[in-house]
């Protein structure tokens, strides 16, 4: 194993740690660093997305996605659009566990709890496992996430989407649509 590598890794996961971990202390603005960058052609994976079908960047990228972007995501950034659509039903709403990974050759893998507090005081806290793999020139090429089913739907109950059936594309053009810009 490089070292290099495997501290080039460690540095994409810390890098992606902190752009979940410290949005609200960075004006509400969700951001991976200069590190975290996908391949064009990279894959991800849910079990709960596309009934657990790996799916390419080019695969996600619908008419209807692509339309949803150019709305309420112009200057392409669709990570905090995501969070403002969390941010309206939870305020608080971060990656809360401190910052863990196990990197290798191939990638890194962290297990991370997110947790936001709804207006009757209820905390939700949800438990993410991600597998993320990482090319020779330090590209994302695949990401695999998995949830935990009940408190995922929990969440998805908030935006207006049933977990059954749904797909990437449905659950970006919501998030687009709830937190995008001028939403």
């Amino acid at each position: 194993m490089s070292k290099d590598r495997i501290a080039l890794h460690e540095k994409i996961a810390f890098e992606k740690w902190e752009g979940y971990a410290k949005p609200i202390d960075r004006g509400r603005h969700v951001n991976f660093g200069d590190q975290f960058v996908f391949a064009p052609d990279y894959v991800m994976m849910s079990p709960l997305f596309n009934d657990g079908v790996p799916q390419s960047a080019a695969d996600m990228f619908s008419d209807e996605v692509a339309a949803a972007m150019a709305e309420f995501a112009p200057d392409g950034d669709m990570l905090t659009a995501e969070w403002r659509m969390w941010w309206k039903h939870m305020p608080d709403y971060r990656l809360v566990s401190p910052f863990e990974c196990v990197a290798g050759d191939w990638g890194f893998s962290s297990c991370d709890t997110y947790a936001g507090t709804l207006a009757d005081g209820t905390t939700l806290e949800l438990r993410e496992w991600d597998y993320i793999w990482i090319d020779e020139d330090g590209k994302v090429t695949r990401w695999d996430w998995f949830v935990e089913s009940g408190v995922w739907a929990k969440l998805l109950s908030l935006v207006d989407l049933d977990p059954v059936g749904l797909t990437s594309q449905e659950y970006t053009i919501n998030f687009l649509r709830q937190g995008g810009t001028g939403s």
